[in-house]
């Protein structure tokens, strides 16, 4: 058999289909980061570990910042290129929507990779508009105003307009527009105003149930003919300057995005005719990620490429125009996610192992005569390839028997721990002679299940990765090193949570959804790390509390001109008094709670001077301390 090399790595990981350039494995067998895809790269292993050596542990939230500038370049020139292979005579207008990421840190690198551009940035809510009003001074670029908005929303948003910003008032729900026209006259300032379509088309993928006739948000045609004439009864039909779509997050099938923009240009060319106000056409967000790199229709994949979904926009806005002899608008996309998603990598360490069951030569003696005791060692001794797929049967019901003799009381402890150990290595043994068939039944294909390690790592799922519980969402996931060696352990991968949830099962596979992932054995004394990765978009903001368990350790990496990694900043992990002040624990109140108790257990004699001081200071030290293990 070939030995183990970086080549059966890669196939394994599949990192060069998913890391779209960005990731590879060094000669060294250890990942390595490439920000500008083919320009130079450094050590993930190494600049984990010289971290972890200046006192930042791990869990680590690895943010590469030159990722994020090459995403924004890499959007601009595909559409820019579209733009001119088909001679279209508008241009293109980026947008980033925050709720993608509202790390300020993260807006600031799209700010600035994006200014030369006019990126403009698009807002949701209040709290948004706040956080960005502030900061997004590039000229001209627009301020895309989405969400519900009150009267305070609308009015920020208007004066905004004042202090250089170009604000942008998306209508979504018909209401909004009598409010925007009554606050712009009270105000004495233009409103530039866009409207929102319901498109019938939906996406495709995990989202598609958000777009459609039944969408949250938007406009149906009935309202849009209401707004316009609503427009045109206050006399400002030339505030119309914005049409704007969204069909959800994640398409994964290019047809689904081909579908809605028949329907959506022609909306807009129909608008344009009564508005000619009518300047820029927001196709919204939804380009998706490759997570799995299958380059497939599959929810966590996509089958298309950027550069195609910008011809294909382009082309599509170009035709309907040109068929109702209008001037071309200017494109604007919401891509987050696109954007976003392959710049942070979380780094975890391996605390702890629970390894499954193997096969062995022969089950040793029964601790009693128990008959089913003896009847599961036989069908031990007795299993070959013919008889495999009934001895399961057989096993399966040995083991409910196994289970009502121990309630009964039949069967003893002892009976009960020889049974379930038993059962466990009969299971393996299952396993390997089954390979040997030439089909092999579902049932005994399900088998790999019931023997997969749990490899327990320093961080939560719930805080980093929500929507890995929540909604099934794949992540590449592998070894940031020891990649030189073969991997011999199928594993699951559990967190620090006290919740049965708290674990990832699910790992990325070319054909279908892996139920294990392929870890090495640690080694005593050596750290193992596992990299998980493309979780730049979306899982901070949504990752929550569960069990108190904070914020990572975030760092911000930028590469020198030695292709070197630098630390450009650090943001560090929650503290346990932070968290516990999130949920209103004062830790001065539990400090002097906590003395009250001290006081009272010496006065008891049950505790000494000593032992009081030593539980104070380690009570303090801890609420200063990060919430994850420190290893």
């Amino acid at each position: 058999m070939e030995k183990w090399n970086l080549t059966k790595s890669n196939d394994l990981y599949r990192v060069q289909a998913w890391g779209d350039g960005y990731f590879d494995v060094n000669e060294n067998g250890n990942v390595c980061v490439k920000p500008n895809k083919n320009g130079k790269s450094f050590d993930l292993f190494e600049l984990t570990r010289s971290l972890v050596q200046r006192g930042i542990e791990a869990p680590i939230l690895f943010r590469f910042d030159g990722i994020i500038k090459n995403r924004v370049q890499y959007l601009q020139d595909s559409f820019a290129q579209a733009i001119l292979s088909f001679g279209y005579t508008g241009k293109y207008r980026a947008a980033f929507p925050i709720k993608v990421n509202q790390q300020k840190h993260v807006v600031d690198i799209v700010r600035q990779a994006g200014r030369e551009f006019m990126l403009g940035l698009e807002v949701g809510s209040k709290p948004e508009l706040l956080a960005v009003l502030a900061i997004h001074d590039t000229p001209n670029a627009l301020l895309l105003c989405n969400g519900y908005k009150d009267a305070e929303y609308i009015e920020l948003a208007l004066l905004s307009g004042r202090i250089g910003r170009r604000p942008v008032i998306i209508i979504e729900q018909l209401y909004e527009l009598q409010a925007v026209l009554d606050t712009s006259a009270r105000l004495g300032v233009d409103a530039e105003i866009g409207l929102r379509m319901k498109p019938s088309s939906k996406g495709s993928g995990r989202w598609e149930s958000s777009g459609g006739d039944q969408a949250k948000f938007g406009l149906s045609t009935h309202e849009i003919v209401l707004a316009i004439n609503q427009l045109k009864k206050a006399q400002k039909t030339d505030c119309l300057k914005l049409l704007h779509f969204h069909i959800g997050s994640q398409i994964t099938a290019i047809n689904s995005i081909k579908r809605v923009l028949r329907e959506a240009t022609r909306m807009y060319t129909e608008i344009a005719k009564l508005c000619p106000s009518l300047c820029f056409f927001d196709v919204g967000g939804g380009l998706g990620v490759d997570y799995d790199g299958s380059r497939t229709n599959f929810e966590s994949s996509m089958n298309y490429t950027v550069e195609e979904y910008a011809r294909d926009v382009v082309s599509a806005i170009q035709e309907a125009c040109n068929e109702a002899a209008l001037p071309h608008p200017d494109i604007v996309t919401e891509c987050g996610r696109a954007l976003l998603a392959h710049h942070a990598v979380l780094i975890s360490e391996v605390i702890d192992v629970a390894p499954s069951m193997g096969a062995v030569q022969d089950l040793e003696d029964p601790p009693s005569d128990n008959q089913i005791l003896s009847d599961l060692r036989n069908l031990y001794r007795q299993l070959s390839v013919k008889n495999c797929h009934e001895t399961l049967h057989d096993a399966l019901e040995i083991k409910e028997t196994i289970l009502q003799g121990f309630i009964q009381g039949s069967l003893s402890l002892e009976d009960r721990a020889y049974a379930d150990k038993g059962y466990k290595h009969l299971i393996a043994k299952l396993k390997v002679v089954s390979e040997d068939l030439k089909f092999v039944p579902e049932d005994l294909q399900k088998l790999d299940e019931g023997l997969r390690d749990t490899f327990f790592c320093n961080f939560s799922v719930f805080q980093s990765l929500p929507d890995s519980w929540a909604i099934d969402q794949l992540f590449p996931i592998m070894p940031i090193h020891r990649l030189c060696e073969e991997p011999k352990r199928k594993a699951i991968m559990a967190d620090l949570t006290c919740d049965s949830d708290g674990k990832i099962d699910r790992f990325i596979d070319l054909k279908d959804v892996g139920r294990h992932i392929t870890l090495h054995e640690l080694t005593t004394g050596s750290p193992y790390y596992l990299g998980i990765f493309l979780i730049g978009a979306y899982q901070e903001t949504l990752g929550d509390l569960h069990n108190l368990f904070g914020d990572t350790n975030a760092v911000h990496i930028e590469i020198d001109e030695n292709g070197q990694p630098d630390v450009t900043h650090i943001v560090e992990g929650d503290t346990v008094r932070e968290v516990l002040g999130y949920v209103q624990y004062e830790a001065q109140d539990l400090m002097e709670r906590l003395r009250t108790s001290l006081e009272k257990a010496l006065k008891a004699g049950t505790l000494t001077h000593e032992q009081s001081a030593t539980i104070q200071k380690r009570y303090k030290e801890s609420l200063e301390g990060y919430t994850y293990l420190v290893v």
